[in-house]
């Protein structure tokens, strides 16, 4: 199946048309075309996030078996993190109808969504990110009718069951420390990941650890959810 992207047209505040989205690999750095190309994989279209993570996509699809079976394909081809991106989904967490800017094609993680690091092991809330969390709260206490995900993430480093500990100390260390500002608990719901579902590819396509990146999936992904009607 040749792969093929289709631009992201939004027309009255809403994303026509396909509703399912790959992404092939994401970097800190930008990468050159023939990095894909070289590996038999044409058409990416590139994006970048407020975190400075470049996103590279192979196209948009009508449903998530078309979908998934390009991710199988990018696998094949030495994707190993290739993801299937729901974007009704994605506009679902974000709050945002249309989260894609066509002309630059730069996605967009709206306020929203914020994003709390940790260091290798750790599962501490830092003085920078106690910052965050403060706005967090009072923002969320101003906003009574909104709830907010939690996403416990970790680097590849250890063993996946370790990483599930990790990953859950570290969104409770997040949670109490909202608790403790207020934001009651019945209005946070908990999901963990471990190392799964990176942000930032754990290697190379040579298979090369990227040690640089570890530090993007050592977080906790924070979404504020408000329904809307």
């Amino acid at each position: 199946m040749r792969l093929l992207f289709l631009l992201f047209i939004c027309l009255s505040g809403r994303l026509a048309a396909q509703d399912f989205r790959v992404q092939a690999a994401a970097f800190n750095k930008p990468v050159d075309a023939a990095y894909f190309t070289d590996r038999g994989v044409e058409s990416v279209v590139s994006s970048v996030d407020k975190n400075g993570i470049y996103r590279y996509f192979v196209g948009t699809y009508w449903t998530r078996e078309e979908a998934e079976a390009v991710r199988s394909q990018l696998i094949t081809k030495g994707f190993a993190y290739a993801t299937v991106i729901d974007l009704e989904e994605q506009r679902a967490l974000y709050g945002a109808k249309c989260p894609y800017f066509r002309d630059q094609d730069i996605f967009v993680e709206r306020d929203s969504v914020r994003n709390i690091f940790f260091e290798t092991g750790k599962s501490e809330v830092d003085a920078e990110s106690r910052l965050m969390l403060d706005d967090l709260a009072l923002l969320l206490n101003q906003k009574p009718g909104a709830t907010l995900n939690l996403y416990g993430f970790t680097d590849n480093l250890g063993d996946a069951q370790t990483n599930v500990a990790l990953a859950t100390a570290r969104t409770r260390a997040v949670r109490d420390y909202l608790i403790a500002k207020g934001v009651r608990a019945d209005r946070m719901f908990i999901q963990i990941f471990g190392e799964a579902e990176p942000g930032m590819e754990h290697r190379d396509f040579e298979g090369n650890e990227i040690t640089e990146n570890r530090k993007w999936n050592r977080r906790v992904k924070l979404v504020i959810v408000e329904k809307k009607g």
